[in-house]
């Protein structure tokens, strides 16, 4: 007998429905690894909302950060091994952003004066084929570039460095091929040019650090929670919303206020703790 839906999908959906929520870094209202998604992911995020892992992309966004996750550790353990005065998860802290995170790892460009943290920021980020081939010819993705820029500024180093890994092999027989386990590595330091107004990746960074931090600041003298990617399900629901963990709040409550969050954490942390 063949399944369309079976009941080891079944018990798996319900064994990943209800992930735990990871604090940030140093107990900050935002992530630096949020810096550039969906502002209502955020507000929703830094209130401890109970992540819901639900609908047809569930296991299919559990498998990929589980993979993500896996490769992450060989990497890092593979710098711990071989690459000098290398410190893995190290903690990021800016408190006038709101905001903390834990850089994958930091490692030293200098030899000479190994206690001098004026390294490198690493930067580990695993990505299914298209996405990776894309990258590969036309540069990594600015969120993520900006992510390890404001890991960057947060510890005082200037060099980042990022390294995406494929994680599955391209369908038929196209010219442009990649298999699992292919990686493409970017170092920039962060006074670079990101574009063609040369604008540096430090400047860029600090742009969405401050618009970060604002949109906090409003949410938490306000109480109003900001629509974010919602604004746009009128006509097309972004392709992000489709792997959020918060996809089921905000199809089901549309304008969503405190009453209705407060309402949320009550009834789901009820049904997680069943």
């Amino acid at each position: 007998m063949q399944y369309e839906t079976g009941p080891a999908q079944n018990v798996l959906e319900r064994y990943i429905r209800h992930p735990a929520n990871k604090p940030t870094a140093d107990g900050s209202f935002l992530r630096i690894s949020n810096i550039t998604t969906c502002t209502r992911k955020q507000v929703l995020d830094g209130m401890g909302v109970p992540r819901i892992e639900a609908g047809p992309n569930a296991v299919n966004g559990f498998v990929a950060k589980e993979i993500g996750n896996t490769m992450h550790q060989h990497v890092q353990a593979a710098f711990e091994e071989y690459v000098p005065n290398f410190e893995c998860e190290v903690e990021v802290s800016i408190p006038d952003c709101l905001t903390s995170g834990h850089a994958d790892g930091v490692y030293s460009a200098s030899h000479d004066n190994p206690s001098r943290r004026e390294g490198t920021v690493l930067e580990i980020k695993t990505m299914r084929n298209y996405g990776f081939r894309k990258a590969r010819s036309e540069g990594p993705k600015e969120e993520h570039l900006f992510q390890a820029a404001a890991y960057a500024l947060g510890l005082g180093v200037t060099k980042i460095h990022l390294v995406y890994i494929c994680t599955d092999a391209t369908p038929g027989r196209w010219k442009d091929t990649a298999r699992a386990g292919d990686m493409v590595e970017w170092l920039y330091d962060i006074h670079e040019p990101f574009d063609e107004s040369g604008t540096s990746i430090n400047v860029a960074t600090t742009y969405f650090l401050e618009d970060h931090a604002r949109m906090a600041k409003s949410y938490l003298a306000s109480g109003v929670i900001p629509e974010g990617l919602r604004s746009y399900w009128e006509t097309e629901i972004p392709w992000e919303c489709n792997y959020c963990p918060y996809y089921d709040i905000c199809e089901q409550h549309g304008d969503i206020d405190i009453v209705d969050v407060i309402d949320l954490v009550i009834k789901e942390t009820d049904e997680s703790v069943k």
